[in-house]
């Protein structure tokens, strides 16, 4: 029997952006969307699912603490 690679990666951080984390990867997209939903119950942040197949973002999640206006102007580098 063939092993199947799974299809589905599971990153913290945000698609597209600098300093993302791979946490794993599993094959069925119900049981990514399971495991992004409970890591960011656990830790709030953000979080992705990247298809390898398709090579498309299928699913994301972020639980982040919203920024004050200070930290928000400072994060865009206008402070």
């Amino acid at each position: 029997m063939m092993s199947v690679i799974p299809a589905f990666d599971i990153f913290s951080g945000r698609y597209g952006e600098k300093g993302i984390i791979w946490l794993g990867a599993v094959a069925r997209l119900d049981d990514a969307r399971a495991r992004i939903t409970n890591l960011a119950e656990k830790q709030p942040g953000a979080y992705f699912v990247f298809n390898s197949d398709t090579k498309a973002l299928v699913a994301s999640i972020d639980t982040s603490p919203p920024l004050r206006a200070s930290e928000s102007e400072r994060a865009k580098g206008v402070a």
